[in-house]
């Protein structure tokens, strides 16, 4: 989208990918970048450093989605895959999920 060329779903994978570093990390990537700044990175493969912390599957599924070429991009069918592989993991090293900056205030709907 940025060099305003054809697009297809594969612009919503890299998405996903940053958006569950986010998740995973807590932060926001590229956040000493202007947006400019950013934009040049990311045309030159620049990413965001993965946490040397984490299951290797999540690490997996976040450098996939954000690979330099979409076409070696995984489809939303394959990362739900990946994503049941790893809940599977997450659970069976971890226990219980956490995350980084999560106020732990349990949520609860409310009924009108």
């Amino acid at each position: 989208m940025i060099q305003h060329r054809p697009y297809n779903n594969k612009i919503d994978v890299y998405s996903f990918g940053i958006v569950l570093w986010e998740l995973i990390t807590g932060n926001l990537p590229f956040q000493n970048m202007s947006g400019v700044q950013m934009v040049s990175a990311v045309l030159n493969g620049v990413r965001p450093e993965v946490p040397p912390n984490i299951p290797p599957t999540l690490a997996y599924i976040m450098t996939h989605c954000w690979d330099s070429n979409p076409d070696v991009r995984p489809p939303f069918s394959e990362i739900i895959q990946l994503l049941e592989v790893a809940q599977e993991v997450v659970l069976r090293t971890v226990g219980t999920a956490k995350f980084r900056g999560c106020g732990c205030i349990a949520l609860s709907p409310t009924l009108d």
